[in-house]
């Protein structure tokens, strides 16, 4: 596969496959910097941590792969059961009541309202909201650097 070199701009993903120095005027200030990746055609994907180029990948499916794997221990969760008191460390405990969760032995629970959304990092739930974009942003501040892509 012939590769291209291809040159971008950090801040605001402007980009050439000629000269870098076509570049300069587009930086933003004294941090923005050109970045110089390989491509192998003018369809890629653009890798961005937190809104700024991180990496390229020849196409969008190797972007959402790379990403996946970064956020692999991360589940996001829409609670379609009537059951909405959820063992915090054991996802497939749920209980009707949190008298039931007691009985059976269970005191570390998480109320998820049906159709509600929930987040977990290893199997734990670690936050609940309303919807799934929601869940997202939860995901970037745990993880601490919020990975996505242009294409």
């Amino acid at each position: 596969m012939t590769k291209y070199r291809m040159y971008m701009t950090k801040k605001n993903q402007n980009w050439t496959m000629g000269e870098r120095e076509a570049l300069l005027v587009y930086l933003d200030g004294e941090d923005d910097e050109i970045l110089e990746f390989a491509v192998a055609d003018k369809d890629f994907a653009v890798i961005l941590k937190n809104d700024l180029t991180y990496d390229v990948k020849d196409t969008r499916q190797e972007a959402l792969d790379y990403i996946s794997h970064i956020y692999r221990n991360y589940v996001i969760c829409r609670n379609t059961d009537s059951r909405c008191y959820i063992d915090r460390n054991d996802t497939e405990r749920r209980y009707l009541t949190a008298a039931e969760a007691q009985r059976d032995g269970v005191y570390d629970y998480v109320y998820v309202p049906k159709d509600k959304y929930y987040i977990a990092k290893f199997g734990k739930i670690f936050a609940v909201g309303n919807d799934e974009n929601e869940m997202h942003e939860k995901m970037y501040e745990h993880y601490r650097a919020k990975y996505t892509f242009a294409y």
